[in-house]
């Protein structure tokens, strides 16, 4: 179990699948946490802003309280003077005050720094009024508050309200405005999203063209790769002439697809030299055979019948002769097997017509022994499959049910569509296997007969023969013991279409 855990686990690792997921989080991943570190950085500068200018806008504050003592008593000139001197930079200092007794939110301007002219300020307080800032300045009377605020000002120019600072003198409330030009607190507007800033739109585009471009070369490697695999498979399976490198996309992987051209082509030309040797071993083989039994006849005929010595020997040649001829037969058969496992054609191939056509031969060979044959067999059952490679699989099926069928036995063909498969079967009534050997009787070389069955005339190749053919053209052979008595094998291809 734990072995199994580990060989997922590394082909977890070592899959292509697993790493482009991992990149696809990387990527988004990237981003989100760019997203997060800016907008922390946004914050953390927001509030330093806001801590400095309200230190600030409180030193001036305290600057300006003796103005403010004073200011009935002295020109108004020297309130400006000492708003001048505290100003810097790019603030704007802005006094306001509400005479004791008045409405909460009855705030006059009183000075500005820079100067403004009366009725620029008077346009500024008329929209501060519609904004509703007055009704916030109240309570600043009371405490200090850090209002935050955008605000446009009569000029088009957008300012932040920042901080204000009570000041009581006389029982006025002086109040003190610090105000900034959003442009001048940083390198983008505060309050604004960061993705405004060119440098930032710059760096995203970039960073979209690199996923774009990332993304376009793993899909450009998947569809190559999958190319591949369909080309792989209609070699294997229909046998087509396709060329890898024809069908390659990606220019690094020329030299890998004319070897694995050349590949194909070895091992269209081993299937063709398997054949071949099999077939000039089969001729080679049989002629001597051939010309041994044929010299039998005359001495069976020569041979006294008393003669049992010569009789015997007679005899003895023959079964040998028999045997080797069944020795060849099995040679060849195995060799053209292994030539078409490697290459197996697989095409829609009607299995209704092929079984209707094969049947009745050997239902009447069966008849000359003695046994029935019983077809039930569905119309247009087409399968991906070959004749070459299901002929040898009908017969060996056959043959090896028929030789386990007692006399007056019935060998039992079916045949039908079973969900997206094809479903064979073949069924006989004969002892059956027994179930610690089942697992072996597909086995090369492998055969389990009793004494009386005549072993030697099977080389245990016939069912071998078939699950080589069957798991060749993609499909699946199983057998099991009948509960009523025999064996059935049975053959799953899929369907057509």
């Amino acid at each position: 179990m734990e072995a199994g855990n580990k060989g997922a686990l590394w082909r977890l690792v070592h899959s292509f699948s697993f790493k482009l997921v991992l990149l696809a989080l990387i990527l988004l991943s990237v981003p989100l946490i760019l997203y997060w570190q800016f907008v922390h950085a946004e914050r953390e500068q927001q509030l330093l802003l806001s801590r400095a200018v309200d230190q600030t806008n409180r030193v001036t504050a305290v600057l300006l309280t003796p103005r403010f003592a004073r200011f009935s008593v002295e020109p108004a000139r020297n309130l400006q003077d000492a708003m001048a001197h505290a100003a810097g930079g790019h603030t704007h200092i802005k006094v306001l005050m509400r005479l004791a007794g008045a409405p909460a939110d009855d705030f006059l301007y009183v000075a500005s720094q820079p100067v403004f002219p009366k009725r620029y300020l008077e346009r500024e307080r008329t929209e501060l009024v519609r904004s509703g800032i007055f009704k916030r300045l109240a309570p600043t009377c009371d405490g200090t508050t850090n209002l935050g605020q955008k605000f446009i000002n009569p000029q088009g120019t957008q300012e932040m309200l920042t901080a204000m600072t009570p000041v009581h003198v006389n029982g006025n409330c002086w109040v003190v405005i610090s105000s900034e030009n959003a442009a001048s607190l940083t390198s983008w507007p505060v309050g604004s999203s960061f993705w405004n800033t060119p440098v930032l739109r710059t760096a995203a585009v970039i960073y979209l063209l690199s996923v774009v471009l990332l993304v376009g070369l793993f899909i450009q490697m998947w569809r190559n790769v999958e190319r591949f695999r369909m080309a792989a498979r209609r070699i294997r399976m229909q046998g087509a002439q396709v060329s890898f490198r024809r069908i390659n996309t990606i220019p690094e992987l020329t030299r890998v697809t004319e070897d694995f051209d050349s590949l194909v082509d070895a091992l269209i030309a081993s299937q063709k030299r398997t054949r071949e040797a099999a077939e000039e071993n089969s001729h080679a083989l049989k002629t001597p055979l051939a010309v041994i039994a044929q010299s039998v006849e005359p001495l069976k005929r020569a041979v006294a019948s008393g003669d049992a010595a010569a009789q015997r020997s007679i005899d003895l040649i023959e079964r040998a002769v028999q045997r080797l001829d069944s020795m060849v037969n099995a040679y060849r058969d195995l060799e053209n097997a292994a030539a078409d496992l490697i290459f197996p054609p697989r095409s829609p191939t009607d299995l209704s017509a092929l079984l209707r056509t094969s049947l009745p031969a050997y239902a009447n060979i069966l008849a000359a022994q003695g046994k029935r044959l019983a077809m039930a067999v569905d119309d247009s059952v087409v399968a991906l499959a070959s004749d070459e490679l299901m002929e040898p699989v009908i017969e060996n099926l056959l043959e090896n049910a028929a030789s386990f069928t007692p006399q007056n036995g019935t060998v039992e063909v079916h045949l039908e569509p079973d969900g997206a498969d094809a479903r064979l079967r073949v069924m006989d009534r004969g002892p059956g296997v027994a179930p610690e050997l089942l697992p072996r009787i597909f086995d090369r070389a492998t055969s389990f007969r009793a004494p009386d069955q005549e072993p030697q005339q099977h080389q245990g190749l016939g069912l071998w023969i078939v699950k080589r053919n069957i798991e060749a053209l993609g499909g699946t052979v199983v057998a099991r013991n009948r509960p009523e008595r025999g064996l059935e094998v049975i053959v799953r291809l899929q369907l057509a279409g």
